[in-house]
């Protein structure tokens, strides 16, 4: 995560049963990081959170 490019953005992709624990990062700092993050449910369906 070394570019500061404001174009370059980076995602967690977790599974359903672990997005609680890539919540506790608090939506500012994960806006500050330019981190998306997106969700694997259990039939296989991804879908980015809201920030």
């Amino acid at each position: 995560m070394t570019s500061e490019s404001p174009d370059i953005r980076y995602v967690l992709i977790a599974p359903t049963s672990s997005v609680k624990a890539a919540e506790r990062v608090p939506a500012h700092v994960r806006r500050l990081l330019r981190v998306d993050l997106y969700e694997v449910t259990d039939d296989n369906l991804v879908r980015q959170l809201p920030q």
